[in-house]
């Protein structure tokens, strides 16, 4: 069924963090806190990865040694500030993700139908199509229950959508689908059209392979995929590949694989410790927010700044109802109206996409914006232990003098103080494995002990204002871009390159359906 001819009328909305009575009334019978989704957690939680591993760099040991491709960083949209607001009612916060610069791509319909055609049988997902005489309706859909997993920890409840189950699993047996473009389609969602064509063919290459896909998943998903997993108590992820008019494989990634490539290790000991130390952490910066902004509403923005010492910006500004329906609604008309063109388009499969030009080219971006910190002399060093959860100690570490000098030595950009209410901070930690101080933990196992010191600084004054917009601006630019990684004139030449592989791709797909009508298809079939 083309994406066209799906009716996504007929789905029924996703509830969000905030909206959900069934998780909030859970949360009052459990005395827990916080409420999230694994949707809108996974972005912050990120962030915390950056900061406990010191930026370690992504394991593509996996990857053949032809593999031309060796950057080991994240990609642009990973690193972007991650913001969220914390909605409070009734003695519970919701953390909601923020869609200030939220736009709409085709990716997002694919998503939900592709979901609805790998779990349900033909003749049900049929009843999706919008000519369909037997068209499901949405008083159906509505009574259709959704399946979640719900965990605590500290004083969190999380809440995970359960997507497939397999007996043969370990665990649970539960895993996740995900649907993976190809990366003509992602590197420009937008612009899709000039990326149809691009086939996956081969199991090895810098283009048109397998090889490619996870390489991109390495370095732009197995972070966000493999929080997901473990919020959700699962095994691993499924994934089908697709350039949206064809489905090319699946592949099964476990938990275990995923960790490989972004902790460097098989053993799944690291990637549990390090989850448990974030949500820990994350739990004692909500806590000084929520008791400097008690029983309201709150925007909250992370960072984590690649720095000789590597830190965490955290600003919490308190907003009101109407607040976050203007900053969560900003885009919503540009999004419908491109909603409304993507679901009328129906591309002919004989019509070649033209080739760009250089209106629609890629923009190189600008140097990062350096700025300065300032920090409150009173400062608070703690310690967490994963598996001493409530705990607190003082700290006897010193103060991290070159850190301090590198906040003194930054410009700051000038921003205008507009009056707002503002709590700005920044968290630095030290990894101690074994009580013995390391930059990050390696080839960690279960009966290793890692704990974190952290100290969370106050930033005061104009700064504090300066920063808070500097780091909105980045997040800005970083998440208007095109596609899911670096934008610079490299990225137009890589972009170009693509388009010409998906026109030969059309060419090829022509010529296979003109061989496929001619000789007919070709069937599998256990009984032949």
């Amino acid at each position: 069924m083309p994406v066209t001819e799906f009716d996504f009328d007929a789905l029924k909305d996703y509830i969000t963090s905030s909206k959900d009575h069934t998780l909030r009334d859970i949360a009052v019978k459990e005395k827990k806190k916080y409420i999230g989704s694994s949707s809108s957690m996974t972005s912050v939680l990120s962030h915390f990865h950056y900061l406990l591993s010191a930026w370690r760099g992504v394991d593509i040991r996996t990857l053949s040694q032809g593999f031309p491709d060796k950057l080991r960083s994240f990609t642009r949209l990973l690193r972007a500030p991650s913001a969220m607001f914390l909605r409070y009612q009734d003695g519970v916060y919701a953390i909601d993700a923020d869609k200030e610069f939220e736009s709409a791509n085709i990716l997002m319909n694919l998503g939900k139908s592709m979901e609805k055609l790998l779990t349900l049988p033909k003749d049900d997902f049929e009843r999706y199509r919008r000519s369909s005489e037997n068209k499901i309706s949405a008083e159906e859909e509505q009574a259709i229950p959704e399946s979640y997993h719900y965990s605590t920890l500290g004083d969190f409840l999380m809440r995970s959508q359960l997507d497939a189950y397999d007996p043969r699993l370990p665990g649970t047996g539960m895993f996740d689908l995900k649907t993976r473009a190809v990366v003509s389609i992602r590197m420009d969602a937008r612009n899709f059209e000039r990326g149809l064509g691009y086939e996956i063919q081969n199991r090895y290459g810098a283009f048109e392979s397998y090889e490619r896909e996870f390489y991109d998943m390495i370095r732009a998903a197995f972070l966000k995929y493999s929080l997901q997993v473990r919020i959700g108590r699962m095994d691993g992820i499924f994934v089908a590949f697709h350039n949206i008019e064809r489905i090319f494989g699946f592949q099964y990634v476990s938990l275990p694989e995923m960790d490989q490539t972004l902790h460097g290790q098989y053993d799944t000991a690291l990637g549990d410790t390090e989850f448990r130390l974030s949500l820990a952490l994350w739990n004692k910066i909500l806590d000084k927010v929520t008791a400097k902004f008690p029983e309201r509403s709150i925007r909250l923005h992370f960072e984590t700044r690649d720095a000789q010492t590597p830190f965490m910006y955290i600003f919490a500004e308190p907003v009101t109802d109407d607040e976050i329906h203007s900053i969560q609604t900003r885009n919503q008309a540009e999004i419908d109206a491109y909603q409304r063109r993507v679901l009328n388009l129906a591309p002919s499969e004989e019509e070649d996409v033209p080739s760009t030009d250089g209106k629609e080219e890629l923009q190189p971006s600008s140097s990062s914006d350096k700025q300065e910190r300032s920090v409150d002399e009173e400062t608070r060093s703690s310690e967490v232990g994963p598996d001493d959860y409530e705990a607190e100690y003082d700290s006897s570490a010193p103060l991290d003098e070159a850190f301090i000098s590198e906040v003194e030595n930054e410009v700051a950009e000038k921003a205008p103080n507009n009056g707002r209410e503002l709590l700005a901070m920044t968290l630095v930690t030290k990894n101690f494995v074994n009580g013995r101080i390391v930059d990050r933990p390696n080839d960690l196992k279960t009966y290793d002990e890692w704990n974190v010191e952290y100290e969370l600084s106050e930033l005061k004054g104009e700064k504090a204002h300066a920063l808070y917009a500097a780091c909105q601006k980045r997040r800005e630019k970083a998440l208007t871009g095109r596609g899911e990684d670096e934008q610079d004139v490299a990225n137009n030449v890589y972009i170009r390159r693509l388009r010409e592989i998906s026109k030969k791709g059309r060419d090829y797909r022509r010529n296979e359906n003109r061989l496929d009508k001619a000789n007919g298809i070709v069937v599998l079939d256990d009984s032949a």
